[in-house]
């Protein structure tokens, strides 16, 4: 009898991992990809409806079209796989360690949820690899730490290099966005000519995220994509990145799309004083009808009372006219709730929104444009590696079951397509579901967020990310993009 047939015995654990591994990405939508997206939300930059669509689209495109760093997930270097080779009861072993984790992983990320706490779905799995891997082969299996290289520099890698990015990645970019809002404070905001100067500085501002953002995705995103075929002026043969020649590469991309986009400057220009005028006129309007709406607003009322009135007469019909209705208004709670509500229903949030620095709205409104291409780039190069977090130990545990033994050397193969694809589709629904929880937190509730704040904290955590995917760190997005709210928070005032 082959090993593979004597793991035929544990096709549940492949089932229930298949099926814990959705919950589990549900969660990430809920929570992971919701704090990417809450600085955009909580600057009115996007409605959660439209986040929601931007994110599905680009966290899945991520996933499925550069998700081959999904095997770089399996093999995290967490635990020494070599603890597993000792017959397929330790593949059996390592299996069920695998459901273990990602079911802790979905519970975890459930409640971090519902508490409207934003944390790390990369460090969640680590945590459960590690707890894991103790209790199956006991402590000397954990890769507890070891060394790699980054062009002649030295880093702590393993569980040592994963502890060192909680403490530094949050402070790094938080510094990173302090002075990313300090520039354009200083040259854009504070100025007398606020609007006219954002128009000035927005070629620049496109080629810094363009620039950034570009390397974001080539250093992080797609590395393995191009890396693919071996040496070229990108990538050493080892299939790393070569740093001066990609971030050279990126800025040129951010140059070229800053000049492409020269003719719309002036149409941006045009467009948010329109669009400011329109609501300038709007507001008068409304000022001299709130009688009518007054007596629209309560011919109404009568309406759906006596509507209710008929339905309670209805008898089955009814009955099930308002299940549907009930249904259907909590299934789309979680796009159509109004996060800024918050606001005025806490006093301390109040406070915070009141005391808050108030700039020209008609600059803020042209940093809306870049917050939301930023959004859009950190979405791609986030589904292209955190999201395949959540499918990680599935993976595992699918790739033994087929091959019927432990190596890390294992190849998914066309199988990461369905399920990355599998992984998406739960990353899609958390979010539209529940991911307006994490939105809330950080982008109302921990911070004051406008386009230009939400500009400089995404591309503040952008910048310590590519630096940490360069040299090989293990940073999480989410401690990245709560640092970098909390510097620019800690601004206010100074």
């Amino acid at each position: 009898m082959t090993q593979s047939d004597d793991l035929g015995a544990f096709l549940w654990i492949v089932v229930l991992g298949g099926f814990t591994a959705f919950v589990a990405a549900f969660g990430i939508g809920a929570n992971d990809v919701a704090n990417a997206y809450a600085t955009s939300v909580g600057s009115k930059a996007l409605t959660i409806k439209q986040a929601c669509v931007l994110a599905v689209i680009f966290e899945f495109a991520g996933s499925v079209l550069a998700g081959s760093a999904v095997a770089d997930t399996i093999r995290k270097g967490i635990a020494d796989y070599g603890c597993y080779q000792g017959g397929y009861m330790d593949s059996a072993i390592l299996m069920y360690g695998n459901l273990c984790v990602v079911a802790s992983v979905a519970l975890w990320l459930g409640l971090a949820s519902f508490l409207e706490m934003p944390v790390s779905t990369t460090h969640s799995c680590v945590g459960g690899m590690i707890g894991m891997t103790i209790v199956a082969k006991g402590k000397d299996c954990v890769v507890w730490t070891k060394k790699t290289t980054a062009e002649e520099l030295y880093i702590p890698s393993g569980v040592v290099g994963i502890v060192l990015s909680w403490i530094f990645s949050p402070v790094l970019s938080g510094i990173f966005a302090v002075l990313l809002f300090l520039f354009v404070r200083t040259l854009v905001l504070r100025t007398k000519n606020a609007f006219s100067r954002a128009i000035l500085f927005y070629p620049v501002l496109i080629w810094l995220a363009v620039w950034i953002n570009s390397f974001f995705v080539i250093s992080k995103g797609i590395k393995k994509k191009i890396c693919d075929d071996g040496k070229n002026f990108l990538c050493y043969s080892s299939g790393d990145i070569k740093g001066w020649n990609a971030l050279g590469f990126a800025c040129a991309i951010g140059f070229g799309v800053a000049v492409f986009c020269l003719p719309l400057y002036q149409k941006i220009k045009a467009y948010v004083k329109s669009e400011f005028e329109d609501k300038a006129a709007a507001e008068a309007n409304q000022a001299t009808h709130t009688v009518d709406v007054g007596n629209a607003l309560e011919a109404k009322e009568k309406e759906v009372a006596a509507s209710e009135t008929t339905a309670s007469e209805g008898g089955a019909r009814a009955w099930a006219s308002k299940l549907w209705d009930d249904t259907k208004k909590h299934a789309t709670y979680g796009i159509n709730v109004d996060i800024h509500a918050s606001i005025e229903e806490d006093e301390k949030v109040q406070a915070l929104h009141d005391n808050a620095e108030k700039f020209d709205p008609m600059a803020e409104a042209v940093f809306r444009y870049i917050q939301v291409f930023t959004a859009i780039c950190d979405s791609f190069a986030h589904g292209a590696n955190d999201v395949a977090n959540a499918m990680g130990p599935f993976m595992a545990i699918y790739v033994i079951y087929d091959t019927g033994k432990v190596s890390k050397k294992a190849d998914v193969g066309d199988d990461a397509y369905w399920i990355l694809a599998l992984g998406g589709a739960g990353i899609g629904i958390g979010l539209l579901l529940y991911g307006y929880k994490i939105m809330r937190a950080i982008g109302v509730k921990l911070a004051v967020i406008t386009p230009s704040r939400g500009f400089s904290i995404e591309l503040g955590a952008a910048i310590v990310i590519i630096i940490g995917s360069y040299l090989g760190l293990p940073l999480s997005t989410t401690h990245c993009q709560v640092g970098a709210t909390t510097g620019v928070a800690l601004l206010e005032g100074a």
